[in-house]
């Protein structure tokens, strides 16, 4: 079991990678990053619940969501007012698209945070599923984690967290949620 400190700071990150991470949909034109574009305009709001398990806590999330382009139109930024469990957070997820390597990228700072972070986005053909994922060390141990954004339509999207400790040939459900454009 992850000390109550190490098991804060994965919640935080799956919390980023929930709410934070669907904004990658659309892009900076209509070429191949232009579904970045999808979550600019509008407020998201998103509600959520985690479970027990090695690598979360139970809780409730909330959070309210704003996008915008950067003025040269290149990154998609995103200021979050998080609720999660008792604890007010605040985040600025940035997203962009890279036309030579092909490959969306995210990064995520968070308010009292000396470090920002960064994982690896994978979207579906069709746009429709995002996949954010990424690998640590815990105690000595490796463990992969992932969020999946599924897109029912252009403003309701379900999501999805998960940890695996075999590889990926198996997957523990450690949250889920919704969040909808208004």
């Amino acid at each position: 079991m992850l000390d109550q400190e190490c098991a804060m700071n994965l919640l935080i990150r799956l919390w980023a990678l929930i709410f934070l991470c669907p904004l990658l949909l659309l892009g900076g034109d209509n070429t191949e990053g232009g579904v970045l574009n999808r979550w600019v305009g509008g407020k998201w709001v998103s509600s959520g619940h985690f479970f027990d398990s090695d690598y979360s806590k139970a809780n409730a999330s909330s959070a309210v969501t704003k996008c915008a382009w950067s003025p040269d139109h290149v990154f998609v930024i995103c200021d979050q007012d998080i609720n999660f469990g008792d604890t007010p957070m605040r985040d600025l997820s940035i997203y962009t698209f890279d036309p030579k390597s092909k490959q969306f990228y995210f990064y995520g700072v968070s308010r009292g945070k000396k470090e920002p972070r960064s994982t690896a986005l994978d979207i579906s053909e069709n746009g429709e599923r995002w996949t954010y994922s990424g690998i640590d060390d815990v105690k000595g141990k490796s463990v992969q984690f992932r969020t999946t954004n599924q897109f029912r339509d252009n403003d309701h999207v379900e999501w999805w967290s998960e940890y695996s400790t075999d590889g990926g040939k198996t997957w523990t459900k450690t949250g889920e949620g919704q969040e909808s454009r208004q």
